[in-house]
């Protein structure tokens, strides 16, 4: 909740939602974003190499957090989460119990003292739906989406930034020396890298796939990042072309389940990499990248980005 919910709730948990992520509201967060993206950047200066997932994209996203969120207190418990939110254990099940006991805590917290104008769960917990407060399921829900929505898509889209501007030291002198043209090129890491690259669904009609029968109630995978490598739509898709334009990915979803923290994410990815980019314009790779990679027709795609060890000069 709210991202498999039907018309009109959907509509009306997105416009509770929309208020948090509006461009005045991000505008606002940028001085800080910019503090943070400087203080991140000069350690990775100043020690000459570093990871571009855990010392650059993950230190930015919970500085970020704590700048969107108002909750600079909790940097240091959201770090022992990992990059990743939900922990992958082996046999490839997912554990969220940590989340949920956070989640649970920042509850019982906000609600004896609700704040329209505090911090996030605060607003959670003053917001009314239709002149009612929040049940626990939905602040619970509402409240996981922000949370997990602002870290693990921004820490796969820097990461893979760096990665690639490591490895492509042309296109990053270019961009060192036009910081301008960054909200183009991230558009284009979106569309290549796919955060998210696909997410669950309930079909509600028969259809054939190539993959066999579909049937009302089952359960389906939309494939963002197949749709984005589509070359009926995208010129040579398996290239990443820093100047695409237009580019008509679905990174962030489409229509009315656009991620409403779309924009909030592309700033914060543009601050840190102007930073990045005017102290040091001249980084390189230190070792062999570990990566997860997925497979499309007749190429490969970096989809999770574990470590990418950098150097400067």
């Amino acid at each position: 909740m709210p991202l498999e919910v039907d018309p009109p709730a959907h509509g009306a948990y997105r416009e509770l939602l929309l208020p948090f992520f509006g461009r005045v509201q991000v505008a606002a967060m940028e001085p800080g974003f910019r503090a943070a993206a400087r203080e991140i950047v000069a350690r990775f200066a100043a020690a000459g190499r570093g990871d571009a997932v855990h010392d650059l994209a993950f230190e930015m996203v919970l500085q970020g957090l704590a700048v969107s969120f108002r909750r600079a207190a909790d940097i240091a418990e959201w770090r022992t989460w990992g990059v990743e939110t939900w922990i992958t254990r082996a046999d490839g099940t997912r554990d969220g119990s940590h989340l949920d006991r956070y989640l649970d805590r920042m509850y019982d917290e906000a609600r004896v003292r609700p704040d329209a104008a505090g911090d996030v769960f605060q607003r959670l917990a003053a917001a009314t739906l239709e002149g009612r407060a929040l049940t626990p399921t939905e602040f619970r829900g509402l409240a996981s989406l922000v949370l997990a929505g602002g870290r693990d898509t921004v820490v796969k889209l820097l990461s893979g930034a760096m990665w690639h501007l490591a490895s492509h030291p042309v296109e990053r002198a270019a961009l060192a020396d036009d910081a301008t043209r960054l909200p183009v090129a991230i558009e284009e890491w979106l569309r290549w890298i796919s955060p998210l690259p696909r997410m669950a669904r309930v079909a509600c009609l028969h259809a054939n796939t190539p993959a066999g029968p579909v049937a009302p109630g089952d359960r389906v995978l939309l494939d963002f990042l197949a749709a984005n490598h589509d070359a009926t739509v995208f010129e040579a898709p398996h290239e990443i072309r820093l100047t695409r334009s237009p580019n008509r990915h679905i990174a962030f979803g489409q229509g009315p389940h656009t991620c409403v923290g779309a924009h909030l994410a592309k700033v914060e990815a543009r601050i840190f990499l102007e930073e990045l980019l005017a102290a040091v314009p001249d980084f390189a790779l230190d070792g062999e990248p570990v990566i997860r990679w997925e497979s499309l027709e007749g190429y490969r795609v970096a989809n999770v980005f574990e470590r990418v060890p950098l150097r400067v000069g």
